[in-house]
């Protein structure tokens, strides 16, 4: 059921009439209602319009809908928990605009994030998708950082096989015809999702990438990137997939051995802080599931991980003592990162 809010409780500021293409930004919310806010203020804010804003509550048990019901602006879509590369797709096929953005309930974007994907297809007409930069903020919205990947110019799918050169999908902006031409998110990939269908237009299009701060992803620990063992899981699938479709070109083939083996290496970490964390706090069963799937998945590149994990390892099972297990946890998801 697809409804437009209607009570007016907070006002956007006046921006002038603009005539241009409409764009719009899809907000799938599960369980983020605290953030969610913050996240669809940051699109009523954009120095560009026409915007286009389209909230999908994906049966979230908290007060989602209450909350995009005070925009008269945004459009909320209810429906029975499906994931969420389902309710970006259902936002995606609700909503009108020649061009898209995926932002998570818990991110927010910058006020000119629009103009400057924008602008980008502009000097570059030929590219399908544009990337740009984001920061880091922390659950308060402070500042936490800056991480910047390189620009690419050419090779993007070779590239994006080695590693996900895009910081986040909320740093993308889609042409609509491209989202429609692959297909939308594959949900069989979640939680890799957002890499899929990078890799699966990056495959058939160009892109081009700018140096605008376009968004701010929020770093907190219940975000899927910080569960090593169903990110290992989730990877392992996703560049299986990928071997069919590089199958007879070394060079590709090559991209995809290196992206493999860079996945297992970082959610292996992320896995290893897992177990650390379970052990502390006496999970013993989360400990063991986070173990067994550290062991099958990672296997080899175990004894070519750097020596500070595996001396954390070895902490865990001699049993020494450790600080306290919540500063672990936050220390953790700190040096997580997607």
């Amino acid at each position: 059921m697809i409804t437009s809010a209607a009570c007016a409780k907070w006002q956007p500021a006046s921006k002038p009439e603009q005539i241009g293409p409409v764009v719009s930004v899809i907000i799938p919310c599960y369980n983020q209602a605290e953030f969610l806010a913050d996240s669809i203020e940051s699109v009523l804010a954009q120095t560009y319009s026409p915007v286009e804003c389209i909230v999908v509550d994906d049966g979230s048990p908290d007060h989602t809908s209450e909350i995009a019901a005070r925009y008269p602006t945004v459009t909320c879509i209810r429906q029975s928990n499906g994931g969420i590369a389902i309710a970006r797709n259902a936002g995606f096929y609700a909503s009108r605009g020649e061009y898209v953005i995926f932002l998570d309930a818990d991110d927010r974007l910058t006020p000119s994030a629009v103009n400057a994907h924008l602008r980008c297809f502009a000097e570059h007409p030929e590219a399908a998708f544009v990337v740009g930069d984001i920061d880091h903020i922390g659950t308060d919205g402070s500042y936490c950082g800056s991480p910047r990947w390189p620009l690419l110019a050419d090779n993007q799918y070779e590239e994006l096989l080695k590693v996900n050169h895009v910081a986040n999908t909320i740093a993308v902006m889609f042409r609509r015809a491209v989202v429609d031409q692959v297909g939308g998110f594959n949900a069989a990939c979640t939680p890799a999702e957002d890499y899929e269908i990078l890799l699966c237009a990056a495959r058939s299009f160009p892109s081009a990438h700018h140096r605008n701060v376009v968004a701010q992803y929020r770093r907190h620990g219940t975000s899927a990137s910080r569960n090593g063992a169903v990110m290992l899981r989730a990877m392992h699938r996703l560049m299986n997939m990928q071997r069919m479709l590089v199958e007879g070109n070394p060079q590709l083939e090559a991209a995809r051995r290196k992206g493999a083996n860079y996945w297992r290496e970082h959610f292996g970490k992320t896995a290893l802080r897992e177990i650390y964390i379970h052990v502390r706090r006496g999970n013993l069963v989360r400990a063991t599931g986070s173990f067994l799937t550290f062991l099958w998945y990672v296997r080899g590149r175990l004894f070519i991980m750097p020596w500070k994990y595996r001396k954390r390892v070895r902490k865990i099972f001699d049993g020494r003592p450790a600080g306290n297990a919540h500063a672990e946890s936050r220390a953790a998801s700190a040096e997580s990162s997607h």
